[in-house]
């Protein structure tokens, strides 16, 4: 009989539940991955309502993954490995990835365009994999590889010398992204509306918003946002938007102009990314682990996706 494991599935009337499905195959230069660890972002719950981007149905989403390999079909990566696993999937083939495979045209990602990590085992190329080199790192922390990436790829587009920079939201972008800055000497404010965020964050050594900064970095995508943060910021200061949101910018050229801002938008991360992000988590994991604030079962997903509770940071799917 052929063996199954358990895996959520997205259906295309947006009902999600979890069920028995067939392993996946493994073909020439992919691993099987046992996952560990399974971390919600805000895009799932989107897939999830809308079903946009979902390129296959049933869908097994979720691309914050790390896990164990437990089979391997490619000579540079070992059974036992532990790792992190790329979430991207661009073509590499076009003029745009050879920018950067985030720029990719046609980037699409894991979860969206091939099962993805919300399932007790995953294939992937294995050139999609990242070692966890710290034996030390639990998997649940070495999950906030994927997101953390995407944030040190944002804040490089905060000008080196910067003294002050405004963090709009307290989410899981928002507060990884305060950890970082902190750890480099930047005094952060932070706005967020949620009372428990805002606590959390002024007990991380976080300041009021208030006064202008140097740079603000919208990880709140709500309507009105990044008007919010170009009033705030300083004449010549700078604006990135991690957020992805929908509603339309309302600031004129002329005020773009005169005021000297400038806007940096960040989608994903580079190649280095993710290993980036391991090296930083592996020095000092005791200062991201309660980035993890929630911690469910599979089962217990499918709720989860159709009406997210309201927490304190990042959700995350726990395996035996």
């Amino acid at each position: 009989m052929p063996r199954t494991i358990r895996a959520l599935r997205l259906h295309r009337d947006l009902v999600a539940d979890v069920a028995d499905v067939a392993v996946p195959d493994l073909s020439h230069g992919e691993v099987r991955v046992r996952t560990g660890a399974a971390g919600i972002c805000g895009s799932d719950v989107h897939a999830a309502q809308t079903g946009d981007w979902i390129a296959y149905w049933p869908a097994t989403t979720g691309h914050e993954v790390a896990g164990v390999v437990i089979e391997s079909r490619a000579s540079t990566v070992a059974v036992g490995t532990r790792v992190v696993v790329d979430s991207r999937v661009p073509c590499r083939a076009c003029e745009d990835c050879a920018v950067s495979p985030r720029l990719c045209a046609e980037l699409t990602w894991l979860g969206e365009s091939r099962p993805g990590g919300f399932a007790e085992e995953l294939a992937v190329p294995a050139t999609q994999t990242y070692p966890i080199l710290d034996a030390a790192l639990p998997l649940e922390t070495a999950v906030l590889a994927e997101p953390l990436a995407v944030v040190l790829t944002a804040l490089r587009g905060i000008p080196d010398g910067t003294r002050t920079v405004l963090v709009q939201g307290y989410g899981p972008i928002g507060a990884l992204a305060h950890l970082v800055l902190r750890g480099r000497g930047v005094a952060v404010s932070v706005d967020e509306p949620d009372p428990g965020r805002r606590a959390q964050a002024l007990a991380r050594g976080a300041h009021p918003a208030g006064g202008r900064v140097d740079a603000v970095l919208d990880a709140a995508g709500y309507p009105g946002s990044v008007r919010a943060a170009f009033e705030t910021v300083r004449r010549g200061g700078t604006v990135v938007i991690v957020a992805i949101g929908d509603h339309p910018l309302d600031i004129s050229a002329q005020a773009l102009v005169e005021k000297g801002v400038s806007i940096v938008t960040s989608i994903g991360f580079d190649d280095d990314g993710i290993p980036a992000a391991l090296r930083l988590l592996g020095d000092d994991p005791d200062a991201f682990a309660d980035v993890v604030s929630d911690r469910i079962r599979l089962d217990q997903l499918p709720a989860r996706l159709v009406a997210p509770a309201p927490t304190l940071g990042k959700v995350v799917v726990s395996f035996p």
